[in-house]
């Protein structure tokens, strides 16, 4: 299935910013790393924590591509981690990631 992600606004980042804190995560962004290579060390610190936030993370994932949080829960992985990928190339993530994990 191909979804389509809405744009990133500012209500996202306060969402993010609990997600981020309740996973005890801090985005370190090197300066100069490409959107790829944030997108990448985003995933993989998502992945390895999501646990710790697996509720928030479904919710905001499923707001973003507009399906209810149930219907997220249930979707298979390769559908999922299409909707990772599509939330890594956002325009701006850069920026996004260093607003909310202040």
């Amino acid at each position: 299935m191909s979804y389509a992600m809405r744009s990133l606004k500012t209500a996202d980042i306060f969402k993010m910013s609990k997600i981020l804190k309740k996973m005890d995560l801090k985005i370190k962004l090197e300066e100069g790393a490409s959107q790829a290579q944030v997108g990448v060390q985003l995933i993989q610190s998502i992945l390895e924590n999501v646990h710790q936030a697996e509720d928030e993370v479904n919710a905001f994932l499923a707001e973003l591509v507009g399906l209810e949080v149930k219907e997220f829960s249930e979707l298979p992985i390769e559908d999922m981690l299409e909707i990772f990928n599509l939330f890594k190339e956002q325009k701006g993530i850069i920026n996004f990631l260093k607003l909310a994990g202040k």
